[in-house]
């Protein structure tokens, strides 16, 4: 009989092969993603080609007109320099976060 140890639960690595190194990535990128300094959640890119412009694309589609972003490591930053206006925004970015 053949021994199963089983793997379930863990993450999917795909190993990269770049000239003599191996690089492991998870199957999908996660950042933190705030406005000012309050923190809104995780915000995950499933998808292949998606990136952290779906976050401005959205806020566009909000109505939201001048938006700023900064993407520092894993956080993404919605810059505003108004308080009503940055809340309106953390609002709209907790629906996002939930729905995806």
């Amino acid at each position: 009989m053949f021994n199963n140890s089983g793997n379930t639960g863990f993450p999917i690595y795909f190993h990269i092969f770049t000239g003599g190194e191996t690089e492991s990535k998870l199957t999908e990128d996660r950042y933190e993603l705030f406005v000012n300094n309050h923190y809104i959640g995780d915000h995950t890119l499933y998808a292949e080609k998606e990136d952290v412009a779906g976050v401005k694309d959205f806020l566009h589609q909000q109505g939201f007109k001048h938006v700023n972003i900064e993407v520092n490591g894993d956080h993404i930053v919605v810059i505003t320099p108004t308080h009503e206006e940055a809340e309106r925004m953390e609002n709209a970015l907790r629906v996002f976060v939930q729905n995806r």
